[in-house]
């Protein structure tokens, strides 16, 4: 203001007089050095530059030890020439003494500058005066704390806590039993005493087991109270990071900065493992494969003299048990008519000898079995799988639920609770662990005569149920297997249908894979090998996308191959040597992989339960420490919530029934079964109906 009242008088003063002002000028050059000629009133005043600003930094300021860009920008006076020098000087000075360093401010922008200062490695204060190249310029100065210590920082993981063994569960893994399950979440704890930590800075990275898939994209969150500085929490969920084994360890690396940017990194380990739980019926072997419910439920059944049958929540807790006597085959999972699950399973009572039950899946009750209670008709324990189709007892009458499995001796089972149906046909026996199928209202299963070892004849039957009675398939011609059958499944090619046999006879050690025209019968379409002589029994198979085939073989000692086979050709794509003895079949998961349990391992009693790659055979995992010897397939399903619906964890659990009466649930990286595959278990289904036309899984 007092500039511009100067201003004023001067021009009224030239108007008057009409003369020259001593300090007048035209232009800069005819001032002295530090003045400029104001352009209107062509008089010369000091100093041309109103003002020299530092812009990136203010008084007191504390920085870090990252580069800092300084920026500085002079103003000029009111009136004056746009004159910039070409740079302006920093110095930097300690304030404990020392000698000062200096940075040249390169010109940006008009009136503008910027140069890139690295703050001195010595912490404590210093002044930052920013000057005009000539003496006379202006200067201007700051007091800025160079903090280089980074913030104190660490990472607290929580020990696992395995529930308490309880109602024949145990959760803790035998080999590892402060480890975390591979399907919780463990919410791991941040902590710091620096009290200029930058709450928004911690970034987490958890890393997969040996170099596995890492983790990245976790959040850290603030949490109070908290007895330091600082807390946060960072939710670790287990199933996501790489674990190509069955046991290993995640590092946690967490790493904050304080508010200057100063980092610091701690680290934490996790111990994992995929071991669940496992569940001690404490009535026998477990000969036959699990079926699982529509909310997780796993029925299964155990063999002793005692045997009973099972309802377990997936989470570990028991949910109901019936003991009707040994069960060799597997379990089927139906429903009433009112939307309750009826599990349906052979039994072989004291008093009765074999039993088909239909039960109460939310109770165990019995709804209706045959043959009633109190007969005993000699039919023998019931050996194989239950088949479900919908059948019906006249024209215009409803369809209703029908159950059919194979007994030991001379009979074929059919039950329909909803009609009091109960019945028998044929006169052939079965082999322990066999498939019953249907498709439709045509049923399949294989027979062997005699019943018992040395058999004679071997025969798969097609059967059709029509208005309530049962009559040989039109157009069947009943195919002679070359050796016992044990399992069987459907293939489709175009528009043909294909019945795939398992078969082999350990007394002759022969077994191989035969194909049959599902609609004909007749001859056997395609036999693997060519010869079954020499060849260990095949016992079970599962059949993949794009119809390949795997199986393995059953040998009373050491391991056999693990092999997938295109259908219809004459050589493996892969094959697999020692991998196992495996008197049940592989399983198909979801996501490509191929889960086996075998019925040998490295000690007595001790089996192996082996994950692999489905599209190479690659070994991912093994388990051969703490698991029992399998005789069936194992069963598997998807990771489930407290209500028993499926959970969005990209997870599930293979259920593993094994000869020391032990159920195992094993966390697997697979959510579900894989429902591209035409057949990729025992009985088809999670359900174990053994039709194909039902839902391989209700998991997403």
């Amino acid at each position: 203001m007092k500039l511009r009242k100067i201003f004023g008088a001067l021009l009224a003063l030239g108007a008057l007089e009409g003369c020259d002002i001593k300090g007048s000028c035209k232009q800069d050059a005819e001032c002295p050095e530090q003045q400029f000629c104001h352009t209107e009133v062509k008089q010369c005043f000091s100093s041309r530059y109103s003002d020299l600003k530092i812009l990136t930094l203010g008084e007191n300021a504390v920085v870090g030890g990252a580069p800092i860009q300084i920026q500085a920008r002079l103003e000029l006076e009111s009136g004056a020439n746009p004159v910039y020098p070409p740079q302006l000087n920093l110095t930097v000075t300690p304030a404990s003494g020392g000698t000062p360093t200096t940075v040249t401010l390169s010109r940006t922008a008009e009136g503008t500058y910027s140069a890139e200062w690295t703050p001195p490695p010595g912490e404590g204060t210093y002044t930052l005066q920013v000057a005009h190249p000539a003496s006379w310029g202006p200067t201007r100065s700051v007091q800025v704390t160079v903090d280089r210590t980074a913030p104190a920082l660490a990472v607290q993981v929580p020990e696992a806590q395995p529930a308490t063994p309880k109602d024949g569960f145990s959760y803790a893994d035998p080999m590892a039993g402060s480890a975390w399950v591979r399907d919780q979440t463990v919410t791991v704890l941040v902590e710091s005493d620096s009290a200029d930590i930058d709450p928004a800075s911690p970034r987490v990275v958890v890393r997969g087991h040996n170099g596995d898939t890492d983790v990245t994209d976790l959040a850290v969150r603030q949490v109070t109270p908290c007895t330091k500085t600082y807390c946060g929490e960072v939710d670790v969920p287990l199933w996501r990071p790489g674990l190509e084994a069955f046991r290993g360890t995640f590092q946690i690396e967490l790493a904050a900065k304080d508010r200057v940017g100063n980092e610091r990194s701690a680290t934490g380990s996790i111990p994992v493992t995929r071991w669940k739980w496992a569940f001690d019926g404490a009535s026998g072997p477990i000969l036959s494969t699990p079926a699982i419910g529509e909310k997780g439920t796993v029925y299964f059944g155990t063999s002793g003299t005692n045997g009973k049958v099972f309802a377990l929540n997936p989470e570990g807790t028991p949910k109901w048990e019936a003991p009707l006597g040994p069960v060799s085959g597997s379990p089927t999972v139906g429903r009433a008519p009112d939307g309750t699950e009826r599990i349906y399973v052979g039994a072989a009572p004291a008093t009765s000898g074999g039993v088909l039950f239909s039960l109460n899946g939310n109770t165990g009750n019995t709804i209706s079995q045959c043959p009633e209670a109190g007969r005993n008709l000699g039919w023998g324990p019931i050996l194989s799988g239950t088949t479900l189709f919908d059948s019906t007892l006249g024209p215009g009458l409803p369809a209703t639920e029908t159950a059919m499995a194979f007994s030991h001796r001379s009979a074929v089972i059919i039950l329909g609770p909803d009609v009091n149906r109960c019945g028998s046909l044929g006169s052939f026996g079965t082999m322990p662990g066999s498939s019953v199928l249907s498709r439709g209202l045509d049923v399949y299963y294989s027979s062997a005569y005699p019943p018992d070892p040395p058999f004679e004849q071997f025969m798969i039957t097609a059967l059709n149920f029509t208005l309530g009675t049962s009559s040989a398939k039109e157009g069947y011609s009943v195919p002679e297997p070359r050796a016992p059958v044990t399992s069987m499944a459907f293939a489709q090619t175009g528009t043909e249908t294909y019945l795939l046999t398992a078969e082999g006879e350990s007394s002759s050690n022969s077994g191989g894979i035969q194909a049959f025209d599902a609609e004909r019968g007749n001859n056997a379409t395609w036999n693997y090998p060519s010869s079954f002589s020499g060849v260990a029994p095949v016992r079970n198979l599962a059949l993949g996308a794009g119809n390949v085939l795997f199986f393995g073989h059953e040998v009373a000692t050491g391991s056999a191959p693990l092999t997938a086979i295109d259908l219809f050709a004459t050589a493996p794509r892969l094959s697999v040597p020692n991998a196992g003895s495996f008197p049940g079949g592989p399983v198909l998961g979801a996501g490509g992989a191929l889960y086996t349990a075998s019925a040998t391992g490295p000690a007595a009693g001790i089996g192996e339960v082996s994950a692999w790659g489905s599209n190479n055979l690659t070994l991912r995992w093994k388990l051969s420490d703490s698991v029992g010897r399998a005789q069936a397939t194992p069963s598997l399903d998807c990771a489930r919530q407290a209500d028993g619906t499926p959970a969005a964890q990209s997870k599930g659990v293979l259920y593993v029934p094994a000869l020391d009466g032990r159920l195992y649930a094993l966390v697997v990286d697979s959510p579900g079964l894989d429902k591209n595959a035409p057949w990729p278990k025992y009985q088809r289904d999670a359900r174990n109906t053994g039709n194909s036309g039902t839902p391989i899984t209700n998991c997403p």
